[in-house]
This record gives structure tokens, C-alpha cells and sequence, in this order.
């Protein structure tokens, strides 16, 4: 077992020890008794090893509570579960808080579920890699070989099983209406649902990285058709069951069929912590449904620390735990190897695992966040070590870090040493400056809308010749160690550019294995926003003018194509304020009630918007028209009544095509 955990002060606590036992110890007795001397010294030395596991595990443990309390009290954070293991066994299993905040539940690591959410995505790729060993599928298969009559969109390019693994299938992501499936109906099979929330492929695959839970919801129908069971019982016999994890399963948060009849389900599902928000000074429980659907495979599991202590430790012992073997040690060191990564210097995905770098030390890690659970997974094979920590609100993603803050704080870092900043790179900065958009974004759909507040990478430069990437309220510094490479002042991690145009970079790749890409012209958020601010002012200042134009006398030889065209434009004008409120509605209820993306999509108010959508867009292109065929046969209207109606309609056409740029005419689905 790796003993690389004794910290500064447990080797002090020891010599401390170890002094004061030597000058307490009566010598004269060890003269007189040599014999039972040496007993007592192989007894003593056996304490000692004792004692130093034990005062490991103590540093260790008074290090993780020091972390963890402080940012649960930093950051509101009302539970955390964590383990942390080597390949013998756990060196600490512990729980911190409330699984519960109203009725002051503490955390039980061996008893309370936690959603790992897309840690889930480990167990899937485990999955995939018993059927390789097995040689019932292999990794570069088309993947509609083991689809059945499941239809995928391929029309760019054939998709693998190492694409699905990998994030590069090519697919688009998705987000309302995907965890509960679009209108779910009780009932739906598997490929139903799998078909309700396909996703669009938009880039080759192989081209980069762009996450997919749709591409695991595939590798879980894969393993279904190729074991013959389904996901869930598949991987509670093949994973759960072998490893003796007890208290872990994909459908405690989902639907089971009607024929189903589990117990022990019903017995987890009472075992499980809450999420929770933040208000009025405490903490509110959230009452998440069960989601409708049986989709698991991307990210349904529910774990105790304790389970997931087992699981890593069978990781750390190359797919092994006891007599349970799991995967074969071949097929698990090939599973440990980067299978794909954007470019040459940034980390990979190792068959479903991430790779990352702590202090000089390679590591295999999975994050995972659903609704109010966050949770992080990591494994440092050269360590000998795994550490896992989920929390039970949405600020708990502060505690993602433990994993590298154990590593370094109990092992040595390994050197790093960056040059300074190249005396031209200010020259040479502008070919990367500017916005990247993450490719893990919505392009065909009505979310697409939604993309420039979440998917944003900002490349500036300073005087000094570094680069500063911003991103999520953060910012972090690099300085240039390579063509088109930088690394991080912080601890070395490397992101990189990509491209042939040699005055700007077209890609940026990013350590956590997440690829950006410039944005095209009808990305770039001022279509959105700038046509459709001026339009929505213009309709509230056309029904001020006809309020005003309402309360003037009527002129008699005004002709009928400008009563037309003042009436349409009116109503186009009443269609687009009325759609606005309605929609603002629509998303204010989704955002006051998380639980309402489990509900049907799309909503009533979402529908009631795509009909006022439609109406205002066809009395718009009607208004103009008759605005257009009035100026040519020569209108009768005050001159600047004639240059209000233009303007109102060449906006509102301006903003039908930002709209259609951004697929809000597809918000019904």
C-alpha cells in the first residue's frame, strides 16, 4: 500500500513520539532480558507501523475536514460525502452536514445516496470495455451495427463506438425537454425515447470534442443490444453486484416499468440525500421527480461514498477488487490509455475517463452535475490513489478540487519551470485574441438562443506578452511555451490553438479537453440582440403613435392600402409585445421552478408563444408588403407616418430573420 500520505506533521508527530518512547524506555531491563528485549522490539515495531497508518489516516482526515468545512461554510454548501482510497482500501470514507437541512439529517457516507450524475459515464465506458474483452464488439464499429432498428443522424459521417466514448460524434447538444424527453408518454419504449431526444450531428466526427449525453444514452442502448439485458440490470449484475455496491444503482431517480417489483429500489430511493437551495438564510430542500424516462447510461446513478470507494479501488488495482475481477488487467490498462484529444499537448479522454494533470501527476477523472448534486472522481494511478467528493447544492462544485488540493498537499510536485514571455509575442497576440465558442452547444435547436450566456471563451493579451483566457467569472494567465501552445503560470496545465489561417486561430483547445471555435458571423450575439431590441421599441412605439394617430380626426381621402398597411403594422406591433411578455413568462416559470424541465415540454406558455411567433410574423410580412405597395402607387399619408411605417417594418422583418438565425421559431419543438 502507497505510504506517501505521512504529511509533515505526522512524520513530527512520529519523531515526537519515537523520542520521547526511547529516552522513557528502562535500558537496564533490555540489558538484562536481551532475549525478551528483541520480542518486544519486533512488538514495538509492529505498533509503529501501526501507529503510522494511524497517524496517517488522522492527517489526512484533520487536512480533508479542514478543506471541506471551510467551503461549505464559504460557499453554502449544506452536505458533502467524500472518500478518498488506495489500492488496499479506504483511508477515509466520512460524511460532512445535512443529507437533509429541514429535518437537520446528518450526512451518513455508508448510508445516503448521492446523484454522481455523468460519473455514471465511467460505469458506461467499464461496460463497453467487458463486451471488447469479450469480443462481442470492437471499438471502431459503425455504431448502427449494434443499434437495431434505432435511427442515428450520420448524413456528415459514420459514427464509432470510440466516437460515442470520446465525445466525437459530431452531435450537437441538447438541454429542455431531455432529462424528462419531450412529451414523455408512460409507456414509451427505449427506442422511443432514444428517438424523442436524438440529436442533430452538425461536424464530422473525429473533428473535436464536443460532450454528448446523447452519444452515452447510445453506448447504454449498445450495451443492451450486444448483452441482451437491459443498461440498468446490466450493469447491476456485470459492476454492481461484483463489487459488492450494495447502495448504487441507475434507477433511483428514474421511472420503472409497470412490471417491475423492486424492493430494495424503493429502500435506496428512501436513502437518498436532497438537494438543496440557498433562501432566507438557509436551506431549502428541492423535491426533485423521478425523471419519466429510462435512459440511463449518461449520467442516473446514485452512489454512496462507500460504493464508490470500492469502485475506485477496483480501478486502482487494474480492474480488480478481491476476487471480483471486473475487467481483465490488459483490457484495463488499455481503458487508462488516451483514446482521443483535441491536439498534440492538451489532455485526452481515456475511454470515458478525462485526463488531467496534478502537480506532475497524470490523473483518470469524471465530474458530474445534475440539478442540485455536484461531484468529482479521481484516480492518480502513479499515486496509488482515488478520490471521490459529491455535494448536495449547486455551489458545492467548489469542492471539486479536493482531489488535486490531497495531491498536493501530501505529495511533492514535480518541477515546473515556464520561460518568460517572447520579446515579439506582442506582435503575434492578435492571431488569438477574440471569442471562442465551446463546441458543447446548441445550433439547430430553439436553445441555441441560450448560447451566448453560457458557452463563451474570451482570449485577451496583456503588455507584458501573456495571454489571459477568461471564461465562467474566471480568470486564468498563460504564457508561451510553443507554437500556438501556452501554459498556465498557475501549475503548468496547456491549452493550445488550431488552424491554418495564419492571421487568426480558428480553434482553441483547452486542458480539460473541451474544444472552442470561432463563432460566424450569424453567431455573434448583436444578430440577436440588436434587431430584435430595435424591433420590440419599435412595436411599442408604433401602438404609442396609433394611441395618438386614435384620438385625431379621421382624414377622408386617405386610400385603403394605408389603412392597410397602418392597420397590419399596428397589429404586428400588439403580436410582437404580446409574444414578448409571453415568452418572458414562459422562462421565468422554468427558471423559479427547476423542477419544470421535467415536466412536458413544451409548456403551455411556450406553445401559446410559438402561435403569437407565427401571427406577428405573418401580419409583419403582410404589413410590409402593404407599406411597399402603397409607396409604389403613391400614399396619401402624412410624411412622417410614411417614414414610421417603413422603418417599423423594415425592423420587424430585420427581426424575423435574426429569429430564424436562431431557431426561435422552432421553441415548440
Amino acid at each position: 500500500m502507497h505510504r506517501a500520505l505521512v504529511s509533515d506533521i505526522s512524520k513530527s508527530i512520529i519523531l515526537t513520539v519515537g523520542l520521547a518512547l526511547m529516552f522513557a524506555s528502562p535500558l537496564t531491563q533490555a540489558e538484562k532480558e536481551p532475549a525478551q528485549s528483541t520480542a518486544l522490539a519486533e512488538t514495538s515495531a509492529a505498533e509503529a507501523a501501526d501507529a503510522m497508518d494511524a497517524i496517517e489516516r488522522l492527517a489526512l482526515e484533520a487536512f480533508v475536514d479542514g478543506v471541506v468545512v471551510t467551503s461549505m461554510e464559504d460557499n453554502k454548501i449544506p452536505g458533502a460525502t467524500i472518500a478518498v482510497v488506495d489500492s488496499d482500501g479506504p483511508l477515509l470514507v466520512k460524511g460532512y452536514g445535512y443529507a437533509n437541512a429541514e429535518t437537520r439529517e446528518a450526512v451518513d457516507a455508508d448510508y445516503h445516496l448521492f446523484r454522481i450524475a455523468s460519473i455514471t459515464k465511467t460505469f458506461t465506458a467499464t461496460a463497453i470495455m467487458q463486451l471488447l474483452q469479450q469480443g462481442k464488439l470492437d471499438l471502431n464499429d459503425n455504431v448502427r451495427m449494434h443499434l437495431g432498428e434505432l435511427n442515428v443522424d450520420d448524413h456528415i459521417g459514420d459514427i464509432t463506438i470510440a466516437n460515442l466514448m470520446t465525445h466525437t460524434p459530431g452531435f450537437e447538444d441538447r438541454l429542455l425537454g431531455y432529462y424528462g424527453s419531450p412529451n414523455p408518454r408512460d409507456g414509451d419504449s427505449t427506442i422511443e425515447q432514444l428517438q424523442a431526444i436524438a440529436a442533430i450531428q452538425v461536424r464530422p466526427p473525429g473533428e473535436a470534442v464536443s460532450y454528448s449525453n446523447y452519444g452515452y444514452t447510445l453506448l447504454g442502448e449498445i450495451i443492451a443490444q450486444v448483452s441482451g439485458e437491459s443498461y440498468a440490470d446490466y450493469v447491476r449484475k456485470h459492476i454492481l453486484m461484483p463489487l459488492a455496491m450494495n447502495s448504487s444503482d441507475v434507477r433511483v431517480k428514474t421511472v420503472t416499468g409497470p412490471d417491475e417489483s423492486l424492493p430494495w429500489l424503493d429502500e435506496l430511493r428512501a436513502r437518498e440525500a436532497r438537494g438543496h437551495t440557498w433562501s432566507n438564510g438557509w436551506y431549502k430542500p428541492i423535491d426533485w421527480p423521478l425523471a419519466r424516462n429510462t435512459v440511463h447510461a449518461e449520467g442516473s446513478m446514485s452512489s454512496t461514498a462507500a460504493d464508490m470507494a470500492r469502485y475506485m479501488q477496483m480501478h486502482l488495482n487494474r480492474g480488480t477488487l478481491g476476487d471480483a475481477v471486473i475487467l481483465q488487467q490488459a483490457t484495463w490498462d488499455t481503458m487508462s490509455q488516451p483514446l482521443f484529444r483535441n491536439s498534440e499537448r492538451t489532455q485526452a479522454n481515456a475511454h470515458g475517463f478525462w485526463t488531467n494533470n496534478f502537480s506532475g501527476y497524470q490523473a483518470l477523472q469524471h465530474g458530474g452535475s445534475i440539478n442540485e448534486f455536484k461531484s468529482m472522481m479521481a484516480l492518480v494511478p502513479e499515486l496509488g490513489i482515488g478520490v471521490f467528493v459529491s455535494t448536495n447544492s449547486d455551489s458545492g462544485g467548489a469542492l471539486n478540487s479536493l482531489p488535486r488540493r490531497i495531491v498536493e498537499r501530501f505529495f511533492p510536485d514535480k518541477p515546473l519551470s515556464l520561460p518568460e514571455p517572447p520579446e515579439d509575442f506582442g506582435e503575434r497576440a492578435q492571431r488569438y485574441t477574440g471569442t471562442y465558442l465551446n463546441t458543447r452547444r446548441t445550433e439547430q435547436r430553439f436553445e441555441k438562443v441560450l448560447m451566448p450566456f453560457f458557452v463563451n471563451a474570451e482570449i485577451s493579451s496583456t503588455p507584458e506578452g501573456y495571454l489571459v483566457l477568461s471564461r465562467g467569472g474566471s480568470s486564468t494567465r498563460y504564457v508561451e511555451v510553443g507554437k500556438d501552445t501556452f501554459a498556465s503560470l498557475i501549475d503548468g496545465t496547456v491549452i493550445q490553438f488550431g488552424g491554418n489561417d495564419p492571421a487568426q486561430a480558428n480553434w482553441l483547445y483547452l486542458t480539460s479537453g473541451s474544444a472552442y471555435e470561432r463563432p460566424t458571423i450569424t453567431e455573434n450575439p448583436l444578430i440577436l440582440f440588436v434587431p430584435v431590441a430595435l424591433g420590440l421599441l419599435a412595436a411599442l412605439f408604433s401602438l404609442i403613435f396609433a394611441g395618438f394617430r386614435l384620438l385625431r380626426p379621421a382624414t377622408p381621402d386617405t386610400g385603403a392600402l394605408d389603412r392597410a398597411s397602418f392597420a397590419l403594422v399596428t397589429a404586428a406591433a400588439a403580436a410582437w409585445l404580446l409574444m414578448a411578455s409571453t415568452l418572458a413568462s414562459a422562462m421565468m416559470t422554468y427558471a423559479a421552478s427547476p423542477t419544470a424541465i421535467f415536466g412536458f415540454w413544451p409548456s403551455p406558455g411556450l406553445i401559446t408563444t410559438s402561435y403569437l411567433l407565427w401571427l406577428a410574423t405573418l401580419l409583419s410580412v403582410a404589413g410590409a408588403i402593404a407599406v411597399l405597395a402603397a409607396w409604389k402607387t403613391g400614399s396619401t399619408l402624412d410624411r412622417t407616418l410614411k417614414i414610421s411605417l417603413r422603418t417599423t417594418s423594415i425592423l420587424f422583418l430585420a427581426m424575423i430573420l435574426s429569429f430564424y438565425v436562431w431557431n426561435i421559431f422552432r421553441i415548440a419543438g
